[in-house]
């Protein structure tokens, strides 16, 4: 089988783990709710939080995160020798479960913001890099007590840090197209933060 053929089956098994809607899951499985119908109508897990509950929302976040953060880890692991570096190709293969949690083909096209999946990509692909974001994540987050602004300064610190770290053009590419689309699946936060009416989490 080409390289071409398992890229393709790889990015697709990520686009299916990626794809489960866990927040929509869970308000059904815990609350006997639909989460689509509260809050900002997001499954993610930021909504979570708010509708479900702190417990129920962080176990949200966890499954997102290790949906995207297995097939980073463990698909690489069957291409050919010397094809790519585990960790780009892991990248790359990301891409396919960020893609299905944003777009989860079972809620209509329409699903999360790529947040926690993204963590789950860069925790299995850059561990040292993805702690420089966590951190720049919590101290934004301890101040604003906000969670889309922390995550999009997170971004920015990632940008930035790959920069610093010499990281090769390629990975510092893939970086900033990753960082473009989740801040274009944040437009309505943005939107809400210029207005001053984006929600605190306390």
């Amino acid at each position: 089988m080409t390289l071409i053929c398992l890229f393709i089956i790889f990015w697709l098994l990520a686009f299916l783990s990626g794809a489960l809607p866990t927040a929509y899951l869970a308000g059904h499985f815990f609350k006997g709710t639909d989460i689509r119908l509260h809050g900002s109508g997001n499954v993610g897990a930021t909504n979570a939080f708010r509708v479900l509950g702190k417990r129920i929302g962080a176990l949200v976040f966890l499954i997102d995160f290790l949906k995207s953060w297995w097939p980073v880890i463990f698909l690489p692991c069957w291409l050919p020798p010397n094809s790519l570096s585990a960790r780009e190709a892991g990248l790359w293969i990301g891409t396919g479960a960020i893609a299905g949690h944003v777009f989860t083909p079972f809620l209509g096209f329409k699903g999360g913001k790529g947040i926690a999946a993204g963590a789950g990509v860069l925790c299995g692909a850059f561990p040292l890099l993805f702690l420089v974001v966590l951190t720049t994540w919590l101290l934004v987050f301890s101040f604003t007590r906000i969670v889309s602004i922390s995550s999009l300064a997170a971004l920015a610190g990632l940008v930035i840090a790959s920069f610093l770290l010499g990281l090769k053009a390629s990975v510092i590419a893939f970086f900033c197209l990753v960082a473009f689309f989740i801040v274009w699946t944040h437009r309505s936060n943005i939107a809400r933060l210029i207005q001053g009416k984006e929600k605190k989490i306390c």
